[in-house]
């Protein structure tokens, strides 16, 4: 059986990736915020996040949680909780 070609799904995430990432920015922007943006692409977020703040020397990692509790948060496992964990600088986590 031939392998899919994943790359349009790849493409697609990209692309909205990209759209939320200036969306964002845009509302720093407009809130008088100075913030850049980086589209970061990895298997892992929490490895990602981990290695990105280490290289950039970030000084504080502000992460939001929604708060799942239980099975829901086993099965889906928490990026705040794995930052936290794992981050060579101080994670503030907001709910």
């Amino acid at each position: 059986m031939p392998m899919p070609d994943i790359q349009p799904l790849e493409d697609a995430a990209r692309s909205k990736g990209m759209s939320m990432l200036n969306k964002g920015l845009e509302v720093a922007k407009e809130a008088g915020v100075s913030a850049v943006g980086e589209l970061i692409e990895a298997p892992s977020t929490v490895q990602a996040l981990v290695e990105y703040a280490a290289k950039e020397k970030v000084d504080l990692i502000v992460v939001g949680t929604r708060g799942t509790t239980g099975f829901k948060k086993l099965i889906m496992g928490s990026v705040s909780n794995g930052l936290a964990s794992h981050s060579h600088c101080p994670v503030l986590v907001v709910r």
